[in-house]
């Protein structure tokens, strides 16, 4: 793979192109937070609390594997605007456990909504046999960059 100042790589070469994938891919996918009222990173978020309702910002944390602070200054954010609710444990007040608001519950579905919208043009004019193909073919591609790294997700 060589650095390009402009115009398209190569035929064969593999980075650059799926490099520009994933920048298409992000945006699309970012658009779609946005229509939601949702930042990039928040869906994480989101999604977490949606499927463990009355999760307490340490468990968030821990799931997300980010710092509780850093899971908090989103938290208020997204609460701020009306995704979530903070409420004390009934047994324990001290404890304030993270609920999602109607809203909240709403917006996974209409991001899947999107995603599938955006997997259907992805997959435009390719048969079904292609799309396994490229999906195959990527799934080498991720095994043999990540093969050996302990720190690759």
């Amino acid at each position: 793979m060589k650095c390009r100042k402009s115009g398209p790589p190569p035929r064969g070469e593999i980075g650059p192109r799926t490099v520009h994938l994933s920048k298409l891919i992000r945006k699309r996918f970012n658009r779609a937070l946005a229509e939601q009222g949702l930042f990039s990173g928040q869906q994480d978020i989101l999604f977490t609390i949606v499927e463990n309702e009355g999760i307490t910002m340490g468990a968030l944390a821990e799931k997300l594997r980010v710092a509780t602070a850093t899971a908090s200054v989103s938290v208020k954010r997204m609460e701020k605007a009306g995704f979530i609710e903070k409420k004390p444990d009934r047994l324990d007040a001290r404890i304030i456990r993270l609920y999602p608001t109607e809203k909240a519950k709403i917006a996974p579905v209409k991001i899947q909504e999107q995603m599938d919208s955006l997997e259907d043009i992805l997959a435009k004019d390719m048969t079904r046999e292609e799309i396994l193909t490229l999906s195959d073919l990527l799934d080498k591609a991720i095994n043999n960059m990540t093969k050996g790294c302990d720190k690759c997700d």
